[in-house]
Formats: structure tokens, sequence, C-alpha cells
């Protein structure tokens, strides 16, 4: 949660004194000062996670040079309204969390990051104007293309940290940037044609519904409980769900009215995302961090339980990948000393092995359950030979069918994400993370699952 002091477009300088840096700045990080601009400043007061108060700016740095450039430190000095330096501060580039990179980064030439750096006044009462950003960093000769990886049948629409799409029909989409963990309306939200390739900013439908009176109801007014919520309207349904601060998972009206309580034994365990299936089904998933077994449950927005409890089923490798109903789910375990992908429904302990593989991590998309009278096929992201691709099961025939490479790359800290159009002609990719994205995927493109490749 952040509170906005002030507004600020800085640039750049290359040389500090009397600011509290303590030296000059090394040649070799003058050119890199030259080189890497600090954009679209803002100074903030921001709320961590143990409800202490802390000055940050934020903003995104521009490498606006050929070279690339690693390790990547950014100082700064607060000046207030006289032009006087009143404090100093420390940062780096973050991903949309505000979560600190890994060390391996590198900003491409022409890319941008958002960076935060942590402020401190040298006197209590003190006012920032605003902040000058000085920025150190090594050339790389870690240098990647910046064009977008052209695959036949896919899309690119954009660069930018993509955590949620809601398909309006089957050729406009919704999509949100931002960080995955936080409410709805707090990621900026775009809608994006499919056939013309037109899109721009847009208010989420449902952003007006998040009111006072509905977080007072829901006891959702503190930031911080607010923010770990995962508050969010079934897409074309009515109601909500949201999870308590004691980890139970809820759904009720607009209003906050008519609460269901699905669950309230997962206090200790942490709610990693909801995957929206059908008619106001979804699934519900659970893990600690990368690596971590999944656990999961299936219900309706109404608050009928559809799955066994969470502690009580079978957990999965991977995010399963639940049938439009939520009666079945396809998940990934060692089972029997047999790894692989597994059909399970969801209120009994029935399990089939589909085929045996080695499935990719926590982090990767859910499998996509197409369910229908005459189709029964499983879509699958996985690493194959180190590469991101897409695969199609047919679970009438048990043929397994490679449809293309995916433009997706995962480190352990990133996660992604895909959704089926109404009329399953196409697939929605998302990604957060240094080399996230929002891509289509269309199935046309492909030959269709069950036919023979």
């Amino acid at each position: 949660m952040s509170r906005i002091v002030t507004y600020l477009g800085i640039g750049v300088f290359t040389l500090v004194g009397g600011v509290g840096f303590g030296q000059l700045l090394a040649q070799d990080d003058i050119s890199a000062a030259q080189a890497l601009v600090a954009q679209n400043v803002t100074i903030s007061i921001q709320t961590d996670a143990f409800g202490q108060e802390a000055l940050v700016a934020t903003g995104r740095l521009l490498n606006q040079s050929d070279r690339a450039y690693s390790n990547v430190n950014l100082f700064a000095a607060v000046i207030n309204g006289t032009g006087e330096a009143v404090g100093e501060g420390y940062g780096y580039p973050v991903n949309a969390c505000g979560e600190g990179l890994l060390a391996d980064f590198t900003l491409q030439p022409g890319a941008t990051q958002p960076f935060s750096v942590a402020l401190e006044l040298y006197e209590s009462d003190e006012t920032a104007a605003e902040v000058l950003i000085v920025p150190e960093a090594e050339a790389s000769d870690s240098q990647t293309s910046s064009l977008p990886l052209v695959i036949d049948g896919i899309s690119p629409v954009t660069g930018d940290e993509v955590v949620s799409v809601e398909w309006i029909d089957g050729q406009r989409l919704l999509y949100g940037v931002g960080c995955w963990r936080d409410p709805f309306n707090q990621q900026r939200w775009l809608e994006y044609d499919t056939v013309t390739g037109v899109q721009g900013e847009t208010t989420h439908p449902h952003a007006g519904d998040i009111t006072d009176a509905l977080r007072a109801t829901l006891n959702l007014t503190d930031p911080i409980m607010f923010g770990r919520s995962f508050l969010q309207f079934a897409p074309g349904q009515r109601r909500l769900f949201y999870q308590t601060d004691l980890n139970s998972p809820m759904t009720a009206e607009p209003d906050g009215s008519f609460l269901r309580v699905l669950y309230t034994d997962l206090y200790n365990r942490s709610l990693q995302g909801v995957n929206w299936l059908r008619d106001g089904a979804f699934l519900a998933y659970y893990h600690g961090g990368f690596g971590d077994d999944v656990l999961y449950f299936t219900a309706t927005v109404d608050g009928q339980n559809l799955s066994n409890a969470p502690l009580e089923s079978i957990p999965s490798l991977i995010v399963p990948g639940a049938s439009p109903d939520g009666s079945e789910v396809i998940i990934a375990a060692g089972i029997d000393g047999v790894l692989g992908y597994y059909r399970k429904y969801t209120n009994f302990d029935t399990i089939n092995l589909l085929f045996e593989a080695e499935p990719p991590g926590n982090n990767w998309p859910a499998p996509l359950y197409q369910l229908e009278a005459d189709a029964k096929y499983v879509y699958i992201a996985r690493s194959n030979d180190g590469e991101a691709v897409l695969q199609c099961y047919d679970m009438e025939s048990g043929e397994m069918n490679f449809l293309t490479r995916l433009p997706l790359s995962l480190s352990s800290e990133e996660r992604g994400w895909m959704w089926f159009s109404p009329d399953y002609s196409k697939i929605a990719l998302a990604a957060n993370g240094v080399n996230g994205g929002l891509w289509i995927i269309d199935l046309t493109a492909y030959p269709p699952c069950g036919a023979e490749f």
C-alpha cells in the first residue's frame, strides 16, 4: 500500500557532491549513469508487511544505450524545495511486486524495468520535493535481441507483466498488468481485440464495486489484509471470492452479504491463486514456494464445494488443470514409482495415469482441460529438452501431440498462466517477471488435437 507524495520527471546526473554519497562516481559508473535513465520517478510513503511506513522512490529505468548492463544498483539524493540535499537512498531494479530481481538480471538495450529506492531523510522534519537517481552498473556481454520471438500461430500483445486475463468473447479480452497477488483493482487493465490488434486502457467492470462499505463488511479495511485477500469477482457472474485474515476461503454477494465459508483449516497454508472455470466454478491452489507440492480444491462462487478438502486430496507437482465444471483435475505426481500426469475425480480418490512425463515447476501454467461431448483434450505447457512447448493430449485415444514452441522463459521466481477463449479457438498465454508478457495462441493454426498428425 502506498501514499503518493509527489510526482517527478527526473533526469540523470553524473557527478554528485555534498549529498551524502561520500565520493564521486568512477569513470565506468559515469558511463552507466549516462546509459541508464530513471523515468517517471514518484516519491511515496509505502507500508511494508510489518505495518511500518517508509519513504520510497519508484519509477522505471531505461537503458538508452546499445549495450547491456548487469549488477545494477541505484543511489539517490533527496532534495527539498530550496534545492538542498536533505536525504539519500539506495535501491535496485524490481519486478511488479516490488521484489528485487535475481542476481543475474541484465538490462538489455532499449529495455525498461521498474525500480525501487528506499529513502532516508537526514532530519525527520525535512520534506522531499524531488529525488535525483544515480545508476551504477557494469557493461555486460550477455546481450539478447530486443525483437520478440516469432512463432507461427502466436501473436505477441505486450511485454508487460500480465497476471490476469478475462475473455469478453471469442475475439476480445481484458488483461491486467501488475503484481500477481494484488487485488484486481490495483492492477492496470487493458482491452485487446485479437482480430484487429487494437488495444487500450480500460477500467475493470467490477472496479467500482470495491467500496469502503464492502471492505468494512468483509473485514478487509486494513490495507495489508485487503492486499492479501485475493478478492475477485467470478467472470460473468454476480458473486465474489476472497480469503479472510485466517486464510479461510469465502464467497459473498457484491455487497458482502450471504457469506459462504468453504474451509476453515487453511490458516497455515498460502493461497497462490484462483483459476476460474465455467459458470462460476473455480480451482484455488496453495503452496509455500517454488518446488513445493500444490494443494487445491474446486468449488463454485455460490459456495458449493466440488472436491475433497485440500488437505485430503492427492498433492500435485504442478498447478492442477480442472475440467470446466470442476469435477475432474489433471495433476502431476509420482505414484507407485511412476512420475507423470494423472486424471483425478475431485470428490473421490479414483485416479488414472494419462502419460509418464517430467512435469515443469509449480510456477508454470496449469493444464487447460477441454471437455465437450465429442472432445476430451488437455493442453499442456511444459519444458521439452529445455524448450517451452505446448502439447495436446487426446484422452480418448491416449495420443500426445506436439503443437508449437512457446515464447515462455520462467525463472523460479516467475509465473505463467493460460486461459481458453470461450470457443476454445485461442489460448491467452501470460507471464510475469523480466521476460513477462501476453501472447495469443491461435489453435486453428495447428492440426486439431484429435487429428492424425
